[in-house]
């Protein structure tokens, strides 16, 4: 897959932080920051989700206790 070059600007001492870590898990700048940011992204829709769904009071939505009960576990 081709990659668009981004530009994101952090201070020096941040910088060498996020440097740091990704270099002890054997990974780059970019990959770590990229990593994080989808990461970011996914948690944020997965929560956009579940707002919408609550809210909107999805006839998929089950009680913890009726979840229990289908799966057996009360």
């Amino acid at each position: 897959m081709a990659m668009a070059p981004s530009a994101i600007r952090f201070a020096p001492d941040e910088k060498e932080w996020i440097t740091a870590f990704a270099e002890m898990n054997g990974t780059t700048f970019s990959a770590q920051v990229c990593q994080w940011t989808l990461e970011r992204l996914e948690d944020e829709m997965d929560a956009h989700d579940l707002k919408l769904a609550i809210d909107e009071g999805d006839e998929a939505c089950v009680s913890w206790n009726e979840a229990k009960r289908e799966l057996g576990l009360t």
